[in-house]
């Protein structure tokens, strides 16, 4: 094979084909265990309702061409979006008919995790363009997969901001590359997620403005910002409007620290802008067991290599409005580093750190404090699985250095072939949390207690009687135990399915 080829030319095909070697092997290995999180959580009976039942829902619904009247949300929806005017599952629905005879309900978890590492690619790509550096273009790809977001994001299951926001290093890379028409493709994938993601474009192209000199590049940043300003006008004036319904109001805005709606709160924000800088550091709720919860996002962040932006502070700009949204938000599950409140940080942050690293000139030097950082990052990761000062930190979906992990107290497998058995695939059911996103891509699935015409109760009585106390879960279910209007098909602890008797009509 080499037999026409000069050493010099046997070393470099070696050289090549070892690195392909380096890199190939690290995106399987991230694939493999970000797979083995998410499938391992659905497997035993750690994804619930709300979220994954409600995406998977709309999943099926929008594969076979119906707008998705969501009955996983309570109350029903009418339509899909009512929640939030995004369209990237609408975008990926096609899918379904490739991933679902193979992966069934588990598809929308093995999609997810392709966008993830295909942005960790693109990371490795935009990164040895930019250095024309294979080691740092690897670094970088090891720093976006071991920070501590991705796999918080994934103990959130499946959520459509993780594919959008994924997909920001690819629309960097294309755009470097003065690919502008895919550049755009990618932009509009991404800005349709959700409402928030346009605003968060404005800042991003305006980092691009004043990052790049060439002049088709600064008009087409502008073009984007602009375009994002109206679309962002457009969400909030039009479309998120058209899809209020009586009683059930747009909830995506939530920051009464600014005001009660986005225009008293851009408003507040021009007038009182140091006021709005204190907030985003201190408790702004007042009860004391929500101290230090940003404070432990800031020092995650900079520890992570967000220090690192201080080398070139142009690249701070595209975290201004994801970091604003997380710390002046009413919700303080969004504050700190749990699920996927951070995805958007992580996305970007191996990109820009590195870009900013890149204005070092001593090589030697910038691989040195990328592997550093690389170690640094992934330390706090491994520290951060343990324990967190972040409220409600669910340790059994995320840390999978644990042997609990790995097992459950219930047969799975047992509970799964029981309720296939006694439930038809095309009936109607209220179940518990655990059970619906295994058989929500129906017409109609509830989550228990909200029956409504359900034919089907399906619960596990020692499971999470989430949205209920205990003790409410305990009264709600005895009184459907209790009923002649329901029969009792199965009692198989923990699994208990009714049937409701309706004319001899149980089906």
């Amino acid at each position: 094979m080499f037999s026409s080829l000069s050493n010099r030319e046997v070393k470099a095909f070696n050289t090549v084909r070892g690195r392909q070697i380096i890199l190939w092997s690290l995106v399987l290995l991230f694939f493999f265990i970000y797979t083995l999180q998410v499938v391992l959580n659905h497997f035993f009976l750690r994804t619930y309702a709300l979220d994954y039942g409600f995406y998977n829902q709309a999943f099926w619904d929008f594969a076979h061409l119906r707008t998705n009247s969501n009955t996983v949300f309570e109350p029903p929806l009418e339509t899909y979006f009512q929640i939030h005017p995004g369209f990237t599952l609408l975008l990926i629905s096609p899918l379904y008919w490739i991933f679902t005879p193979i992966f069934g309900t588990y598809s929308l978890l093995i999609i997810q995790n392709i966008f993830i590492v295909s942005g960790g690619y693109c990371v490795y790509l935009l990164i040895k363009e930019k250095t024309c550096n294979f080691w740092l273009a690897i670094l970088a790809f090891l720093h976006f997969n071991v920070i501590w977001g991705h796999y918080s994001a994934l103990s959130s299951d499946f959520i459509e901001t993780t594919i959008a926001a994924s997909m920001v290093p690819a629309f960097l890379l294309y755009f470097n590359r003065r690919k502008f028409f895919l550049s755009c493709i990618v932009f509009l994938f991404i800005i349709t997620c959700k409402e928030n993601m346009p605003l968060w474009f404005i800042f991003i192209s305006v980092t691009l403005i004043l990052s790049y000199k060439e002049k088709d590049a600064k008009m087409f940043s502008l073009g984007l910002a602009i375009f994002s300003l109206l679309y962002f006008l457009f969400l909030f004036a039009f479309l998120i409007p058209h899809f209020e319904r009586p009683g059930l109001p747009y909830g995506g805005f939530a920051y009464t620290a600014l005001g009660k709606t986005p225009g008293e709160a851009l408003q507040f924000i021009f007038t009182h802008p140091f006021q709005t800088f204190r907030l985003l550091f201190i408790n702004h709720l007042g009860d004391p067991s929500y101290n230090f919860i940003k404070a432990e996002f800031y020092k995650v962040f900079l520890v992570s290599g967000g220090i690192l932006l201080l080398i070139r502070p142009v690249y701070i700009i595209p975290f201004i409005p994801i970091i604003a949204q997380k710390m002046l938000n009413d919700s303080i599950g969004r504050w700190g580093i749990l699920g996927f409140y951070s995805i958007e940080a992580v996305s970007i942050l191996s990109v820009f750190v590195f870009f900013a690293v890149d204005r070092i000139s001593n090589t030697s030097y910038k691989v040195i404090l990328c592997s550093i950082l690389c170690i640094s990052t992934f330390s706090v990761t491994l520290n951060k699985l343990d324990q967190r000062t972040s409220l409600w930190y669910d340790i059994s979906k995320e840390n999978m250095l644990k042997s609990s992990f790995y097992k459950s107290d219930m047969d799975v497998r047992k509970i799964r072939r029981q309720i296939a058995s006694f439930v038809p695939a095309d009936s109607s059911f209220a179940a518990s949390q655990s059970i619906v996103p295994h058989f929500s891509q129906r017409k109609k699935s509830y989550i228990f207690p909200f029956v409504h015409d359900a034919r089907y109760i399906v619960i596990l009585k020692d499971n999470r009687p989430y949205p209920l106390t205990p003790e409410q879960f305990e009264s709600q279910m005895s009184k459907y135990r209790a009923s002649p209007d329901w029969e009792c098909v199965l009692d198989d602890h923990p699994l208990l399915i009714l049937r409701r008797v309706t004319n001899g009509n149980n089906r």
